[in-house]
């Protein structure tokens, strides 16, 4: 039987709704994330608020094809459009929510550029059962669809009275108190309410700040402390180095060796995970406290060679300014080797670390990690081989294998049992870790193979008395350490994401072990000041300070632009992109206090201490 056009509104309203319970479903992977604690309200919040905004998200392509049907009448064309889009939504959300419970972060240009931009296999790396599984998805959607049109159809022709009307004006009714709601916690800063900011995907809920303050529902002053930090957290035209370089007529120069490792947690630098790098951990000056200036790789080699926090990145990228510390280098006629076993292009680092560099080497050949792990090691060594012997050089290897959990085939690993290939998406609470960890480890373990065959050669070159070699991590690795459902890294500032093994090995300075707090942002300022002769204050170009120095820091930034933290000794303050703040002790379990302003500011201050001040408003 054939329904006619009221029937046939009333049949993709109902398809509609039953999409919305697939949506529902999906959602489970953001609730987890939630924290529930105020007492009866916030979950009655929770309630109104989910089916609210995922039924709003929802109906979007509902009211898109309601506009065509209006327009064509074209029942057909109607039925596909609404298909399209409602599988569409569909499986980007379940795209979002999976990256959202690995790594914190909803869909964005930056996400899009790493997994899809170029070389992103370099960085991601998805197996035959991945594929084979979003298949799967893509086709269960799809028949779903069809599926559901049955059913609706069904439902239209046995009863023709749905009550759409009254259940839309109770939806308008539900996304009204939503909203009014959390513009009154917006301006409360009440984080049982306010926490959904950062947790559903493209939620812009209400706010009413003016309106609030005038009918004296609000703390003024505590508004006018945040509004006052928050004006602070801008983009202007860059000051950087804030005066000049300076520096000195030195003797011969030292070579720079960097040699990076993807992904390295602070606790496996041992004997058995990486016996060569222990070995020179030995004779060298052992930083045991060090931190990232990041959770992910972009902002860890940013701070690794700026020295300075990485909200800095996309201004820098954008007007390609390289570096001090490479502009030195270059000035100082150091011969340049960069070997990434990833791509320099995503993350750009083609457009900022390396900007300017002639003739940039962008990617390594291989299909795997661990091939281009070997491609870098023996470039390398290559290049060492016919270098100039009276000219300084600088070497930068990025080891990615740590990162993809990859090894050779035929690598003999030392640690047992190892998974034979990770899935990404079986990563949960009852995940047993253990196997996945020795695969880590082993990875670990061949990338310290390759790292020793670099070491040996300057020993037998007799290279290595003249050279500083700098061994760390660009971030850490977690494996749910912290039982909240965190693994890899890019989705916390717990030390297990920026915690990593730090050492430099300067044949001039005894062997040490050092305990204070040491950073990336520390590395160029040290390097800059002792091997190339820098005469300005460390504070014209970096937020750091020298290695050596042992004065105590109570805080520092960690992160990106997209989020970064304040991390003190006690606690984490989150400062997200949407202006929100929360408040988290060591182990991630908030706490409700208020902002530390002196700290806080004080934070502010350096994140906008390049920009240039005629351009500040």
């Amino acid at each position: 039987m054939q329904l006619n056009n009221n029937q046939f509104i009333k049949q993709l309203y109902l398809v509609f709704l039953l999409n919305l319970l697939v949506v529902f479903i999906i959602s489970k992977s953001y609730i987890d994330y939630l924290e529930f604690s105020g007492g009866f309200f916030p979950k009655i919040y929770f309630l109104l608020n989910t089916v609210g905004h995922f039924g709003l998200l929802t109906l979007f392509p509902l009211l898109l094809t309601l506009l065509i049907f209006w327009i064509t009448k074209a029942r057909k064309a109607s039925k596909i459009v609404f298909s399209t889009l409602s599988v569409f939504f569909i499986l980007v959300l379940k795209l979002d929510a999976n990256i959202f419970s690995q790594f914190r972060y909803h869909l964005s240009p930056l996400v899009f550029n790493l997994m899809f931009g170029k070389r992103a296999s370099d960085t991601f790396q998805f197996s035959l059962y991945n594929i084979l599984m979003a298949i799967f998805f893509i086709a269960l959607i799809i028949a779903l669809q069809f599926l559901f049109y049955f059913i609706a159809k069904k439902i239209v022709l046995r009863r023709e009275n749905l009550k759409i009307k009254i259940t839309s004006i109770s939806f308008v009714i539900l996304l009204l108190f939503t909203n009014l709601t959390y513009a009154w916690a917006d301006v409360n800063f009440y984080r049982p309410i306010t926490q959904y900011k950062n947790i559903y995907p493209a939620f812009y809920p209400l706010t009413a700040e003016s309106l609030m303050l005038k009918l004296n529902l609000v703390d003024a002053e505590k508004i006018a402390k945040n509004n006052a930090i928050n004006d602070m957290i801008e983009e202007n035209g860059l000051q950087y180095p804030l005066h000049p370089i300076v520096t000195s007529e030195s003797k011969k120069k030292k070579n720079i060796l960097f040699l990076i490792i993807d992904s390295w947690r602070f606790d496996c630098m041992t004997p058995e995970i990486t016996p060569n790098i222990y070995n020179l951990s030995q004779k060298s000056q052992h930083f045991l406290n060090h931190k990232s200036g990041s959770n992910m790789t972009t902002g860890g080699i940013f701070t690794l060679f700026y020295g300075i926090p990485a909200t800095y990145f996309e201004s820098f990228t954008g007007v390609g300014k390289s570096p001090i510390f490479m502009d030195e280098l270059r000035k100082q006629n150091y011969e340049l080797g960069i070997f990434g076993s990833s791509t320099l292009e995503n993350p750009p680092f083609n457009r900022n670390v390396f900007a300017n560099i002639p003739n940039l080497r962008l990617f390594s050949k291989g299909n795997t990690p661990s091939e281009r792990d070997i491609e870098i090691t023996n470039e390398w060594m290559a290049k060492i081989d016919t270098q100039e012997a009276n000219k300084p050089f600088f070497g930068y290897l990025f080891y990615d294998a740590a990162h993809g959990f990859d090894y050779p085939k035929d690598y003999k690993t030392p640690f047992k049992p190892s998974l034979e290939e990770v899935d990404y998406l079986e990563l949960d609470d009852d995940y047993d870790s253990k196997p996945l960890v020795n695969r880590y480890k082993n990875s670990l373990h061949f990338i310290d193979n390759e790292i020793g065959k670099i070491i040996k050669q300057l020993e037998e070159k007799n290279l290595l008395e003249n050279t500083i070699i700098v061994i760390t991590g660009d971030h850490g690795q977690e494996f749910n350490d912290n039982k909240k459902g965190y693994w890899q890294h890019g989705g916390n500032f717990s030390k297990y994401q920026i915690q990593v093994p730090m050492l430099v090995f300067d044949f001039s300075k005894p062997k040490k072990q050092y305990n204070h707090l040491t950073l990336h942002y520390d590395i160029a300022p040290t390097l800059m000041t002792s091997v190339l002769g820098v005469k300005n204050p460390i504070a014209d170009y970096s937020s750091g300070q020298d290695l050596y120095n042992t004065k105590e820091r109570d805080w520092f930034v960690c992160g990106y632009n997209q989020k970064y933290s304040v991390i003190e000794k006690t606690k984490i303050t989150n400062i997200h992109a949407s202006g929100l703040f929360d408040i988290l002790d060591k182990n991630l379990n908030p706490i409700e206090e208020d902002l530390n302003y002196d700290i806080i500011g004080k934070a502010l201050e350096i994140t906008n201490q390049y920009y240039a001040k005629e351009a500040k408003k």
